[in-house]
């Protein structure tokens, strides 16, 4: 266990912002104290410090003066959980109006991601605005302030040390920004969550050659190759049909999926939808199969899916390797005297091994990347983290564990057990962080936007309650299902009763509706709303006689094709 070097300096850390003045307003400043007088302005402005925050040449050298005002919480990270967490905040309502904070959004980008929703990007169904909306949109209704930058460090102050080597913090500190600014924190959220990470010592090339699905460039940059590789198939017909003397069928391009859980399921799903007749899809998985951690049900629901869209299943394969193509046309791709180079800017190789067999190399259009995730707190930050997953260790309150002042939720947090005395000591979620247990086969929180979503509910209350002299709440997870996105009107939900799983436009359906109903404010889910209802209507015209088919309902004369009524 750890013992602070001070127990009363420990007592302090669990006091609420007013226990003690904080040191400066919200502000950002130049992190070098030679950096001019107009710099300091201009970082000033572009932030709106609050209004006892003062600069000038004169004393641009002078130790800031202590801040009084209302307490300042910054909140890292706009995905679920920093978003969330701080749209909460601006919400609930606080008695005394001393202790309103003032919020601060940091996120290096510009726009928030609904990442279940990545995949509507992929095969071009919905628009950036309607997954990714921007900051500046979302944000215009609150009193939330946002700062686009990139974290280079963590500051904490007060810092207190541990016998066993590591520290704590009792109260405020500073974030420093990669352009050099600074943001001071009276209360900190680190929601800065995972993306999908290829890991080069264990397969070379995977981070250079293959293409990820965690941000919205990502998804762009795999929209593109889809348009990419369908422009390919189409010249490859005309030029087949040339050198045939008329019509003539062009070979199927490839593309690779490596990673056979949930997300490189979904992803193999919905590109061969996408890409149907045009190139053949590859779904490389480990020997546990697709979807080992999923409820059989879906899995199996995903697996009908997968054949019926014609996706190869490897399962037992191991990535060893991904390259730039060996030559400049793709394997199966006919070579003929007019034909140009059809080598794809995505091309690449692929050496995978199969079992105890031998390996093999693939030269493939796309190569998808589905494995591996990195938490995107650098260890350099002063938190103390957990063995095996490198997150942010928390009390079960989602307080950092010896940061009296700083919370962590969504995937960067591990939620730890105080009752082990380690940092880095495991817990099941089925015991005391589960209010309804989830299914047995989480031995850790899933990282899922729903659990986010549920932290960020408790972060902001028990901000709330630290400034407000309140206890805090204990974390109590309750699992409400999983759903997966396998086409645009294919999808497979598990309901948390039993392994009862619905598939196909139905529940595409129910996902879309949960989904509308997640939406970070009520201003984009009516947008939303109105956008879905629209397409639906097109849709619906369009996939409604093989919609009905699939589930087994007789189609109307007026669906029926080539109908001659008058």
């Amino acid at each position: 266990r750890r013992t602070p070097a001070s127990s009363h300096r420990a007592r302090d850390m669990s006091s609420h912002a007013c226990a003690r003045p904080a040191r400066a307003t919200i502000a950002v400043a130049p992190r070098l104290a030679r950096a001019s007088a107009p710099r300091i302005a201009r970082a000033h402005r572009s932030t709106r410090p609050s209004a006892g925050s003062t600069s000038s040449s004169s004393d641009a050298d002078a130790s800031p003066a202590p801040y009084v005002g209302p307490p300042r919480v910054v909140i890292l990270g706009g995905g679920f959980g920093g978003l969330y967490t701080a749209l909460k905040l601006d919400a609930l309502t606080w008695p005394d109006a001393s202790k309103r904070p003032v919020l601060t959004l940091v996120d290096r980008a510009e726009r928030f991601v609904f990442k279940p929703m990545l995949y509507e990007l992929v095969n071009e169904t919905m628009s950036d605005w309607e997954v990714a909306p921007t900051f500046a949109d979302l944000l215009k209704p609150t009193s939330v302030r946002y700062v686009r930058g990139d974290v280079a460090a963590v500051r904490v102050g007060d810092v207190v040390p541990f016998a066993d080597g590591g520290v704590g913090s009792s109260g405020g500190g500073t974030i420093e920004l990669a352009s050099g600014e600074t943001v001071e924190y009276d209360w900190l959220v680190v929601a800065v969550g995972t993306a999908t990470a290829a890991d080069e010592s264990k397969c070379p090339g995977s981070k250079d050659f293959a293409i990820p699905l965690s941000t919205l460039e990502d998804a762009r940059r795999l929209a593109g190759a889809m348009r990419d590789v369908e422009a390919a198939f189409e010249k490859d017909r005309t030029a087949a049909s040339a050198a045939a003397g008329g019509s003539a069928s062009a070979k199927s391009r490839k593309v690779a999926v490596v990673g056979g859980g949930l997300s490189g399921v979904e992803l193999a799903g919905v590109v061969a939808e996408r890409l149907a007749g045009k190139a053949s899809v590859e779904l490389f998985a480990s020997g546990a199969g697709i979807m080992p951690e999923s409820p059989p049900g879906q899995r199996d629901a995903a697996r009908r899916r997968l054949d019926a869209a014609g996706v190869t299943t490897r399962s037992g394969t191991r990535a060893i390797r991904v390259s730039e193509p060996s030559s400049g046309m793709p394997s199966g791709v006919p070579s003929t005297p007019d034909a140009v180079d059809a080598r794809l800017p995505s091309a690449a190789t692929l050496t995978y091994a199969e079992g105890d067999f031998e390996s093999r190399t693939e030269e493939y259009d796309v190569v998808c990347w589905a494995v591996g995730q990195r938490v995107e707190a650098p260890e350099s930050w002063p938190f103390p983290r957990d063995r095996r997953t490198n997150k942010i260790v928390t009390e079960r309150t989602l307080r950092v564990r010896g940061h009296g002042r700083v919370f962590a939720v969504g995937d960067v947090a591990r939620v730890g057990d105080e009752s082990a005395g380690s940092p880095g000591a495991d817990i099941n979620p089925n015991a005391r962080n589960a209010a309804s247990p989830p299914p047995d086969r989480f031995d850790v929180l899933p990282a899922t936007a729903q659990v986010a979503f549920q932290q960020a509910d408790y972060a902001a209350w028990n901000v709330w309650s630290s400034l407000s002299s309140r206890p805090l709440l204990p974390f109590k997870y309750q699992h409400i299902g999983d759903m997966m996105v396998l086409g645009k009107t294919e999808a497979a939900v598990a309901l948390p009763v039993g392994d009862a799983t619905l598939d196909g436009p139905i529940a595409a359906a129910l996902r879309r509706a949960a989904y509308l109903y997640r939406m970070p404010t009520n201003e984009h889910r009516a947008k939303l709303a109105t956008s879905w209802l629209e397409q639906g209507a097109e849709l619906a015209a369009k996939e409604a006689p093989g919609i009905l088919k699939s589930l087994g309902v007789p189609l109307p004369d007026f669906l029926a094709p080539n109908n001659n009524r008058p």
